[in-house]
């Protein structure tokens, strides 16, 4: 690796199991890119990526290897000649890519052919920054790193050159997002006045965002609660929207913590988590309410569309 980026770390589809013990799920935030560039090489949905954060790499390879890069949109290079995002892209030993101006979104996903030759930690090979285990010695990438990669036994030359169709990518070309929310735990105890401002409002994001949480403000009216609430520790999960004393929302991410005190007044719906990965600060969110019953039809949609983009 020349250069290793503003945050580049390796992720999988993280560990669910382990949050009763309180640890953090980890693994892509945008789950959906993560897939699609391990399907650009023929990799199982599941293997590991480098997650690149909106200042991506330079990586020198060593060997041949069938790679591909999905996400948000970057200016791709390979040996200084532009490259295409979404493709599949067989690479010889000595090959540069290089990752240049970001021009929409805000993660991207660079899979290679094979297995990331790490350590699995709980079952993932995801990085947990904050405890310092999995990825890459618990960190996140630094220039001059190498990584290794367990080969497919046949010739990953012969792996079917794929390419996502253009209605298929991410639709980031936009700086304001709308998610889907449905009611938390807490909702019923904003006041009316909050309640209408959590769906009117336009919340720009915080340069203090990161994996753990996105954190949002407004220079409109914080949101209250119509009675003082004093709450012990509460389970929270990735999407968890949470009103902390300044009144402005935070959003739960893959790396947060898997209990927290705030009153949980929403929740972005799973069918959504994979655009709360692509804001970065100064994007713009709102919220847009939607039943249980309508998440659930949501994410089936979800499913059965990536599906059949993965089966073509």
């Amino acid at each position: 690796m020349l250069k290793a980026g503003v945050l580049s770390t390796i992720q999988d589809l993280g560990r669910p199991n382990y949050l009763e013990y309180g640890v953090s799920r980890n693994g892509a935030l945008d789950e959906y890119s993560h897939q699609i560039a391990n399907w650009l090489v023929g990799n199982p949905k599941s293997n590991a990526t480098i997650e690149v954060t909106q200042v991506g790499p330079s990586l020198e390879f060593t060997e041949d290897h069938t790679v591909a890069v999905a996400g948000a949109s970057f200016k791709l290079t390979l040996n200084d000649s532009p490259c295409p995002m979404n493709t599949t892209l067989h690479l010889k030993a000595g090959d540069v890519l290089t990752f240049g101006k970001l021009l929409s979104g805000a993660r991207a996903y660079i899979a290679i052919a094979g297995e990331v030759n790490l350590t699995s930690v709980m079952g993932s090979l995801s990085t947990n920054l904050l405890a310092g285990f999995g990825g890459y010695k618990g960190r996140a990438l630094e220039d001059g790193d190498e990584i290794k990669i367990n080969r497919k036994p046949f010739d990953e030359t012969r792996v079917t050159p794929k390419e996502l169709s253009v209605e298929h990518h991410h639709s980031l070309q936009q700086h304001h997002f709308v998610v889907r929310f449905t009611q938390g735990k807490e909702y019923e105890l904003l006041t009316g006045s909050s309640k209408q401002s959590l769906v009117e409002n336009d919340y720009s994001v915080s340069g203090y965002s990161n994996r753990m949480a996105i954190k949002l403000e407004s220079d409109k009216d914080a949101l209250h609660l119509s009675q003082e609430l004093s709450m012990t520790t509460a389970p929270i999960v990735s999407g968890t929207v949470q009103l902390p004393p300044s009144g402005h929302p935070i959003v739960i991410l893959a790396d947060g913590q898997t209990t927290g005190g705030y009153p949980r007044v929403g929740q972005v719906i799973s069918a959504d988590l994979s655009l709360l990965a692509q804001l970065k600060a100064n994007d713009t969110l709102s919220f847009y309410p939607v039943t249980v019953e309508e998440a659930l039809t949501a994410l089936s949609k979800k499913n059965s569309y990536f599906d059949s983009v993965l089966n073509n």
